[in-house]
C-alpha cells in the first residue's frame, strides 16, 4: 500500500484511540512527577536555612536533574507502549523512533506499517507538552529559590 492511499477510517480511529490512551498514560505520569518533584523542592526551601548561594544552587540543579529523569521515564511510556504493541520490534528502535518524535527532531528511518502513521504526530505533541510542563516546573522551582536566597539574604 502506497502512502498516497487513502486510510480506513477503522485504522485512524484504532490508532488514535491507542494514541490517546497512551497519550494521557503519560500526563498522569507528569502530573504526579513534576507536582511530587516541585511540591519536595518547594518544602525543602521551607524548612531550611539557605546554606550559601553556591550549595542553594546546587541543590536546585539536583532537582532539575530529577525533572530531566522524569521526562526519560515519561519517553519510556511510549517505548513500552509501541513495543508491546508490535509498533517496534525491539525496544532499542522504539526508543531511537519515540526520542526522536519525542524531542520533536522527528528523523528515523523506520518504515511505518498502514495504521501507525499518525502516532509520531502524537509522540511529538506529548513530548511538546512534557517540556512545556517540565519547564513551568523549573520556572516555578527557580521563583522559590530566588524567593528563598533573598529572604535569607544571600543575594
Amino acid at each position: 500500500m502506497d502512502i498516497s492511499d487513502p486510510i480506513k477510517i477503522e485504522f485512524l480511529l484504532k490508532e488514535l484511540f491507542f494514541a490517546l490512551s497512551v497519550t494521557c498514560a503519560v500526563v498522569i505520569f507528569n502530573l504526579y512527577s513534576f507536582a511530587w518533584i516541585s511540591l519536595k523542592y518547594r518544602k525543602l526551601l521551607e524548612k531550611s536555612r539557605a546554606h550559601g548561594l553556591h550549595l542553594e544552587v546546587l541543590r536546585f540543579v539536583l532537582f532539575i536533574m530529577l525533572l530531566v529523569i522524569a521526562m526519560f521515564l515519561s519517553l519510556l511510556i511510549w517505548v513500552a507502549a509501541l513495543v508491546n504493541f508490535d509498533f517496534a520490534k525491539d525496544w532499542v528502535t522504539a526508543l531511537l523512533f519515540t526520542a526522536g518524535f519525542f524531542t520533536t527532531i522527528g528523523s528515523t528511518a523506520m518504515t511505518l506499517p498502514i495504521g501507525w502513521r499518525f502516532i509520531p504526530s502524537v509522540i511529538a505533541f506529548s513530548g511538546l507538552f512534557s517540556f512545556a510542563w517540565a519547564s513551568a516546573s523549573s520556572i516555578g522551582m527557580f521563583n522559590h529559590l530566588t524567593n528563598h536566597l533573598y529572604k535569607h539574604k544571600k543575594i
